[in-house]
């Protein structure tokens, strides 16, 4: 999540070559056309299927092609967003090493404490082996064993570009035979790269999302509290099946993109922003909508149609073969060219993050990067002007890269009264 250029620039370097890896026959990796945005928000119970474990098998087998092609025999992974995504095993990290183990050949092996092998194995069911280490001994030492048993008593082990320093350091003293290296180009090559379920269940994610803030714009008064709207985001959100959650930001606050320590209670004529969003099989979903609680002034509806366009020329650049800072790139032009620039002046962020498991990964829309957009990535689209001291307006909505160019998962907001979203 906090990862930035430099893994771009690693993934690069990686060239065609990490680039040739595909999804196993007969998984749909490349999105040709999304699904028409429906007003109509799916509940829990007619959700898409979660990620199968045939699903996880296949992106293994992807990650142990690109580790075979840049050289590495195996992949260490700590807990977190990438085990869930190659093992569908969730665990909390602590100082205590819990491991997943790909190699390029064999069984993936996790390392456990051994006093949580039980709760490791309700999670593994069987798919892989579970080798445990005791209090007394240290664990990196047994990742080294685990290593040699499976053939690869030296070369090259790829460790997650999430992991801490003293796992890097430990394994350093414990094989120091072994090279290391990083593998965010395997993860990002994987991970960045969504499959058409993939997507779906972000679409279900993001359209709910928008579901919820329709019902909660519908209870604004006058004397509500920023703390007030944004527990009802989370009503209508739980109402839909879902734990989400959202930034409120009135007025004022609503000039800094992640707002002022101050509660806000909500006036006549003011901006009311929100920005959230909820959880769907793992994932996320993002988005914020910028509505004027009585009548827009002037000013606002001018930048509310600076921002839209803004956030309409990034959605016509995004296609695969394009720059991802191309399209960053873009819609600064038109905020630059309506008067609020230069840079970042107004347009105080990147435009958009990339969006899967996690809120932001990798890649991103930011200027400067030279990551080529290929069909399946996922991006918020979320352009703003920001002015100090009166408000700010930000548009946000997730598009998928598809075969022809791109797509938004939900419909656009296309006026800043509540009632038109």
């Amino acid at each position: 999540m906090k990862r930035r250029e430099f893994v771009q620039r690693g993934v690069i370097a990686a060239g065609a070559v990490a680039l040739t890896a595909k999804p196993s026959s007969g998984a749909a990796q490349g999105i040709t056309e999304l699904i028409p945005p429906s007003d109509r928000a799916k509940t829990r119970a007619d959700a898409p299927a979660p990620i199968s474990e045939a699903e996880r098998e296949q992106r293994r087998e992807k990650a142990r092609t690109l580790l075979q092609q840049l050289g590495f025999s195996a992949m260490l992974i700590e807990p977190g967003a990438n085990m869930e995504y190659f093992a569908g095993i969730q665990w909390g990290r602590s100082e205590r090493l819990f491991a997943f183990i790909l190699p390029v050949s064999g069984k993936p092996v996790v390392i456990s404490p051994a006093f949580e092998q039980q709760r490791a194995e309700d999670q593994v069911s069987g798919r892989f082996e579970v080798r445990v280490w005791q209090e007394d001994q240290n664990p990196e030492a047994l990742v080294a064993q685990t290593l040699t048993d499976l053939g690869f008593a030296s070369g090259r082990l790829a460790v997650d570009p999430s992991a801490r320093t003293f796992v890097f350091t430990e394994l350093a003293v414990a094989r120091p035979s072994m090279q290391m290296g990083n593998a965010a180009i395997v993860v990002n090559q994987c991970r960045g790269v969504k499959w058409a379920h993939e997507v779906e269940i972000m679409r279900v994610g993001n359209q709910t999302t928008l579901a919820a803030y329709r019902g909660a714009f519908k209870s604004l008064r006058v004397g509500m509290t920023q703390a007030q709207l944004a527990a009802n985001v989370s009503a209508e959100m739980k109402k839909l099946g879902y734990d989400g959650g959202a930034l409120v930001l009135f007025g004022e606050s609503s000039a800094y993109p992640h707002g002022l320590p101050h509660p806000r209670e909500l006036q006549e004529n003011q901006v009311v922003l929100v920005d959230g969003g909820l959880n769907v099989h793992g994932y996320q979903s993002d988005m914020t909508r910028t509505v004027v609680f009585g009548t827009p002034a002037a000013e606002m509806q001018k930048v509310f149609d600076i921002v839209h366009e803004a956030q309409s020329r990034a959605l016509a650049t995004a296609a695969p073969g394009k720059k991802a800072g191309d399209v960053d790139a873009a819609a600064r032009k038109v905020i630059t060219d309506a008067g609020y620039g230069p840079d970042y002046r107004t347009f105080t962020h990147r435009l958009g993050h990339g969006i899967g498991l996690e809120g932001h990964e990798w890649p991103y829309f930011v200027r400067g990067s030279t990551v080529i957009l290929e069909p399946g990535m996922t991006f918020s689209d979320e352009p703003g002007i920001y002015q100090y001291g009166k408000f700010g307006i930000r548009l946000e909505d997730i598009l998928a890269i598809t075969e022809n160019g791109a797509e938004m998962m939900t419909p656009r907001q296309t006026s800043l009264r509540a009632e038109t979203l």
